[in-house]
């Protein structure tokens, strides 16, 4: 086998259609940040043999998109006849621009958060309309004769 046979290119947009890191695709399929950062440039320094960095586009491609039923990943990430066919899954074309993070809100609402804040007031309100009167209702106790 020839490592030309992996596209970096389909590589890279994978890992960018699962909003994935190379550190986290590395520790996903076992690999070293430097072996997944090659599989998307391109080059042979990292691998002992073009096998074994097949094998590793292989293992990247089958975590990504999962697996057909022959065993074969469901997204493409070598370069074959077939994806000029059309027998092929084709992953769209995206901009550098789109990967970079988006500023999110830092302090998200989550549902859990809700649910503390619903629990808190059921306790006040348990405490003040129910627990209060009782405590104020009761009758006085006698007054101690000494």
């Amino acid at each position: 086998m020839n490592a030309d046979l992996i596209d970096p290119q389909a590589v890279l947009r994978l890992r960018a259609l699962c909003k994935l890191d190379h550190a986290r695709l590395a520790r996903l399929c076992g690999l070293t940040e430097a072996q997944v950062r090659e599989l998307e440039e391109g080059g042979h320094s990292q691998f002992a043999s073009p096998d074994l960095k097949v094998q590793a586009a292989l293992k990247v491609a089958t975590t990504l998109s999962g697996t057909q039923a022959n065993g074969m990943p469901v997204v493409n990430v070598f370069r074959s006849r077939a994806a000029a066919d059309g027998l092929g899954v084709q992953l769209p074309a995206f901009k550098m621009e789109d990967m970079l993070p988006s500023a999110q809100p830092k302090f998200p609402d989550s549902p859990e958060f809700f649910k503390l804040l619903l629990i808190f007031v059921v306790v006040v309100f348990l405490f003040v309309a129910v627990a209060m009167p009782l405590l104020y209702t009761l009758p006085s106790p006698p007054p101690k004769l000494s």
